[in-house]
C-alpha cells in the first residue's frame, strides 16, 4: 500500500479542496486532522511547536482566536461562542498534519494546474445543472418564490463565492499553458457561472479577484505578454456578464431584489441588518456580544420584531459581523490579519503573491452571503491560510534561486 509520505503533496492540497463541494466533508477531515494535532501536542509540546511554520500560523490565527475568547465574557449565545472559540483553536492543532507535507516550486506550479482543472468541473458541474436540471453529483437547480432558478452546482449558496474566490488560481493555471489568446476564452465559461450564481456579490468578488490578479501579474511578470493577457481577461468578463444575462433571468431578478427566497431572504433586509449591528457595536464596543452572536442579540431587539431573524442569522458583511460579534479587539485582529496578508501579496514569488490575494478573497471585509464565523469561512480560512504559510515556509526567494545557480555554476567553469 502507498505510504501517505509518497503521495504528491500537490495531490493532497488539491483534494482537500475538492472536498469543499462534498458537503461537511471538509469539516470531518479538519476535525480528525485537530485530533491528530491534538495528540502529538499533548505527548511533545516542543516538538510539536518547533514545526516550521507553525508559530506563525497560530501567531495570525491570534487575531480572531484572541478577541473571539474574550468575547466569551459578555458572550449572548454562550453555546455558539464557545465552539465558535473551539472551532478556530482546531485549526491551530489541524495545520500540524497539513505542514508535515512539503512543496517545491514544481509540486506548486502542479498544484496550481490542478486546482484549475478541479474549477474548471465545478463549472461544468454548474453549466450540466443549467441545462439539465441536476449538476454531475445529482443536485438539482434552487427554485426561486419568483419563479426563476439558481445555478448553484454542489455548493448551493457558496457556489459563486467558492468559485470567485479561488479564481486567480484558475487564471494563473491557464497563463502558464502559454496559449495566449485562445487559452483566456476558457476563463469565459468561469466568470459566467459566477454571474449565473445569481449573487451580486460574487460579481464583486470575481471583479476583486481579476484586479488583484492584474496587480500581482504586472508586479511580479513583467513579460511582453502581460498586458495582452490581462487585457484578453478583462473581455471574457465583460463578456460573462453579457452572457449570465442572457442564458439566465435570475441574474436580473437578483439585480432588482425580486429573486427572493425563503434561503436569500435576508438580502432584503440588509439596510436594516447593517444598522442593527452597527448599533450592536456601539453598546458593546469592548468585546462584542460573542462569536455568532449577533443572531441572538436581533431576537431580541424591537426594531427588528418583524422579521423573521433567528439566531442562526448573521449581519450579512464580514467587518460588521466581526465589530459586532468581538467588539473592537475583533477589528484590531481583523486590521493586523489583512498587514500580514498585505505584506506577502507584494511578495517577489507569483505562487506566495496569489495565494495571499486569494485568503484576502475568503475574508474580504465586504462579503455578505455566508457568516464570518460560518464553517464554510472557516474551511476556507484553514486551507487557504495554511497554504500560504507553508509555501512562503518551503518556496525559496528568487535572490536565494540565483545564488545557488552562481554557486553551481562557478566550479563548473574552474574545471575547464
Amino acid at each position: 500500500m502507498q505510504k501517505f509520505s509518497d503521495i504528491s503533496p500537490a495531490v493532497i492540497w488539491v483534494f482537500l479542496f475538492f472536498t469543499l463541494s462534498l458537503s461537511s466533508a471538509t469539516r470531518q477531515f479538519i476535525w480528525l486532522m485537530s485530533l491528530v494535532g491534538i495528540a502529538v501536542c499533548a505527548r511533545d509540546p516542543k516538538g510539536f511547536f518547533g514545526t516550521d511554520g507553525i508559530r506563525r500560523f497560530w501567531v495570525v490565527l491570534s487575531c480572531f482566536l484572541v478577541p473571539a475568547a474574550l468575547s466569551l465574557f459578555d458572550a449572548i449565545n454562550v453555546e455558539r461562542a464557545v465552539s465558535g472559540v473551539v472551532r478556530f483553536m482546531a485549526y491551530g492543532f489541524a495545520v500540524w498534519v497539513m505542514l508535515q507535507i512539503k512543496l517545491d516550486r514544481s509540486e506548486s506550479h502542479r498544484m496550481m494546474s490542478l486546482l484549475g482543472a478541479v474549477l474548471m468541473v465545478w463549472v461544468v458541474d454548474g453549466l450540466v445543472q443549467l441545462l439539465t436540471g441536476l449538476s454531475v453529483f445529482g443536485n438539482p437547480l434552487i427554485e426561486l418564490d419568483s419563479g426563476h432558478t439558481l445555478v448553484t452546482g454542489s455548493f448551493r449558496t457558496g457556489y459563486g463565492s467558492t468559485l470567485a474566490i479561488l479564481s486567480p488560481f484558475y487564471l494563473e493555471a491557464l497563463r502558464r499553458t502559454r496559449g495566449g489568446f485562445a487559452v483566456s476564452v476558457l476563463s469565459l465559461p468561469l466568470f459566467a457561472t459566477i454571474v449565473m450564481s445569481g449573487n451580486e456579490a460574487s460579481i464583486l468578488h470575481a471583479l476583486f479577484a481579476l484586479c488583484g490578479y492584474a496587480l500581482v501579474l504586472c508586479r511580479v511578470e513583467r513579460g511582453v505578454g502581460t498586458v495582452p493577457w490581462l487585457v484578453s481577461l478583462s473581455v471574457c468578463f465583460c463578456a460573462a456578464v453579457v452572457a449570465g444575462s442572457v442564458l439566465t433571468e435570475t441574474f436580473r431578478a437578483s439585480a432588482s431584489g425580486q429573486a427572493a427566497t425563503d434561503t436569500y431572504r435576508a438580502f432584503e433586509y440588509l439596510p436594516d441588518f447593517w444598522i442593527s449591528a452597527w448599533s450592536g457595536f456601539l453598546d458593546h464596543w469592548v468585546n462584542g456580544v460573542g462569536v455568532r452572536g449577533w443572531g441572538s442579540l436581533a431576537v431580541s431587539l424591537d426594531n427588528l420584531s418583524n422579521l423573521p431573524v433567528t439566531d442562526r442569522w448573521h449581519p450579512h458583511l464580514f467587518v460588521l459581523e466581526v465589530a459586532v460579534d468581538t467588539g473592537l479587539p475583533g477589528l484590531v485582529g481583523y486590521l493586523f490579519f489583512f498587514v500580514f496578508l498585505g505584506r506577502r501579496l507584494f511578495d517577489k514569488r507569483i505562487e506566495i503573491a496569489l495565494c495571499s490575494l486569494v485568503v484576502m478573497l475568503a475574508l474580504f471585509p465586504l462579503n455578505s452571503a455566508v457568516s464570518f464565523y460560518s464553517y464554510f469561512s472557516g474551511n476556507f480560512l484553514f486551507l487557504t491560510l495554511a497554504l500560504l504559510i507553508a509555501l512562503d515556509r518551503d518556496l525559496p526567494l528568487p535572490a536565494e534561486i540565483d545564488s545557488a545557480v552562481e554557486t553551481v555554476a562557478v566550479p563548473a567553469e574552474s574545471d575547464r
